[in-house]
């Protein structure tokens, strides 16, 4: 008879569950404590930090962990002075102008991306500041715009970008007044080009910006008021001439209706409505144009003569009497010049051409120099008193005055000695001095004309019998024979004649 075993039921089951119980007791509390870790680590850090930027964080490559925003902003202000902000391109479509973004007012805000990296840590909870202890931040580029250095950029582009309207202009066609009409011309919005460039600064990479403009019209004028203005204008008459002094001839010429359309513009009148007017940059140009055909060099004095003939021709025609100005000459030595031979062949005072050619040797002067001889302007430099000549006879010792061609006076004069020569050439009444002192010799010279400078300081001139310092008259008797220093000297009645009769720029000729 089999006897029956009795089983003891196992725990295996029970005791598996409580096991695992308790292992996940223990894991939620290592959790716990590692969250409590963290969390007390992460307070301390914050307090130890509490104004300054978490470690490990970074800003245009500079390490600025540990500092406050101050300390931060003022390390990364040099680096960003160098950083290379990219090129600015603006454009109207054909043309482009390029400028460093930093010129046009884009800069690198060293202050907001301190206050950027103060931050890192700071948002995000938890996760967000466990993450800066575990791998290093690089602080993103933030940038501020200057809107002045960028308006700045911009009106300069506009000086060159924008063009004035094209006015209607006129012109002559087979005799006959024809109104050509105006283009428009375009404005730079400076304002509107500016809020693009606001709107499209980025930084670091090429920027293309098109310029905004506005088109301007031109007005257009009423064609037969304009017609019948020009017509009135081109009916005056202008006549210039010009006096050559070395030639003793009087150029004239009488402007045609074709010249005096050149001059004719549209300008704006009272009520805005243009009116035709006379340009004096064009009276210059054809004056230009006048003296190059002349093709000698001879010319005029443009800006004054252009003044001249632009009041005559507003004043309604009429005849305008012009400076005719002579070029400086360059001179090629010939074998046996000398200074005083040069200054009679060019009718210039030896002392004006040894100034003009500082330097040079006049004992020793060779075959080929280059001599400059001054214009004929430095002795004439007045405009010519019409219908008055004096001519001074050295060969003759003769003073003769004339007026309107006819002779008026035929004196007896004494001009300079051998050693102290009165020079030759064309000269000109310059000044007047009813007494002057010479005090190189040491007299007075009653009713002196001066007619040239001799160099240096010194002009001769016409002047009385002069009067020594013990009251004697010098050189008494010798009218009529070289006795002076260089001066032209008339006896005491002559010489106050002359001298209430030449006003200054009279012509004075030595020959």
């Amino acid at each position: 008879m089999t006897t029956p075993t009795t089983r003891r039921p196992t725990p295996t089951r029970q005791n598996g569950a409580f096991a695992g119980g308790l292992i996940l007791v223990l894991l939620l509390c290592l959790v716990a404590a590692s969250f409590f870790c963290v969390w007390v680590f992460l307070q301390r850090m914050e307090r130890l930090y509490a104004h300054h930027i978490y470690p490990r964080v970074y800003a245009l490559g500079v390490p600025i962990g540990g500092m406050t925003t101050t300390e931060a902003a003022r390390a990364l202000e040099g680096v960003a002075a160098q950083l290379n902000t990219g090129m600015l391109i603006l454009t109207d479509g054909d043309q482009r102008w390029s400028f460093a973004w930093s010129q046009a007012g884009l800069r690198v805000d060293a202050r907001a991306m301190a206050e950027e990296a103060y931050r890192f840590g700071r948002d995000g909870g938890i996760e967000g500041q466990l993450s800066v202890w575990l791998r290093h931040a690089d602080t993103p580029l933030r940038f501020t715009y200057d809107a002045e250095a960028g308006r700045a950029v911009l009106e300069q582009v506009a000086t060159e970008a924008s063009t004035p309207p094209e006015e209607a202009t006129i012109r002559l066609e087979n005799g006959q007044v024809v109104i050509v009409p105006g283009k428009p011309g375009r404005v730079m919005n400076v304002s509107q080009t500016l809020l693009a460039l606001t709107t499209a600064k980025a930084g670091l990479h090429r920027v293309e910006v098109p310029l905004t403009f506005e088109i301007v019209h031109p007005v257009e004028p009423n064609t037969a008021d304009i017609t019948a203005q020009a017509e009135a204008l081109l009916a005056r008459n202008i006549t210039l001439t010009a006096y050559d002094v070395l030639t003793d001839q009087t150029l004239t010429w009488a402007l045609n209706r074709e010249m005096l359309a050149t001059w004719l513009r549209l300008t704006p009148g009272p009520d805005g409505k243009p009116v035709v007017d006379a340009n004096l940059y064009a009276i210059r140009d054809s004056l230009v144009a006048l003296a190059e055909a002349l093709g000698d060099g001879r010319g005029f004095r443009y800006d004054e003569a252009a003044q001249q003939v632009f009041r005559a021709f507003d004043a309604g025609g009429g005849t305008v009497a012009l400076y005719l100005t002579h070029p400086q000459r360059t001179y090629s030595v010939q074998s046996g010049d000398t200074l005083t031979s040069l200054s009679a062949k060019f009718g210039m005072p030896s002392g004006l051409v040894a100034e003009a050619n500082p330097g040079i040797d006049y004992n020793r002067l060779s075959v080929g120099q280059q001599i400059i001889i001054p214009s004929q302007d430095v002795l004439t430099p007045y405009m010519p008193v019409p219908g008055k000549r004096v001519v001074v006879s050295l060969a003759e010792q003769r003073v003769r005055v004339y007026e309107r061609g006819a002779l008026l006076y035929d004196w007896p004069t004494s001009t300079g000695i051998a050693t102290s020569p009165t020079h030759q050439g064309v000269f000109q009444v310059l000044s007047k001095h009813e007494k002057a002192f010479a005090s190189q010799w040491d007299l007075w010279m009653p009713y002196f004309i001066a007619v040239y400078p001799a160099g240096g300081g010194v002009e001769n001139g016409f002047h009385e019998l002069p009067i020594l310092a013990n009251g004697q008259r010098l050189w008494a008797g010798s009218l009529g024979r070289p006795a002076s220093f260089g001066c032209i000297i008339l006896g005491i009645p002559e010489a106050e004649t002359l001298y209430n009769w030449a006003e200054v720029g009279v012509v004075v000729v030595v020959e």
